[in-house]
């Protein structure tokens, strides 16, 4: 059972991540496909899953990520994007996954 939440709450947080990256790209009016937005944030919830180093290097990767497959510049916009897309993804998880406990 606690496999499933973390499945559920794994697939919950790329696509919410996917969207929020979206938003807060056409907030800071800037281009990228939603493909490659996908791709950043299932990389980098899977990174997420690291033990205790996992957040900080997902954080990183997206930020990277973000600002090479954009037209983001690293700061402050991809910040900015990275920031909002990250707290309010793992708001989301947090929030189904203690749903479902």
């Amino acid at each position: 059972m606690e496999f499933a939440i973390l499945i559920t709450a794994f697939i919950i947080q790329a696509i919410v991540s996917t969207i929020m990256l979206f938003l807060a790209m056409k907030l800071t009016k800037e281009d990228g496909p939603f493909s490659k937005l996908f791709a950043a944030a299932f990389i980098a919830a899977l990174i997420n899953l690291i033990p205790y180093a996992g957040s900080f290097i997902s954080f990183i990767v997206l930020l990277i990520l973000i600002s090479r497959w954009t037209t983001a510049e690293i700061w402050p916009d991809a910040v900015l994007i990275v920031v909002v897309a990250w707290f309010f993804g793992a708001l989301a998880a947090f929030c189904f996954g203690m749903a479902f406990t």
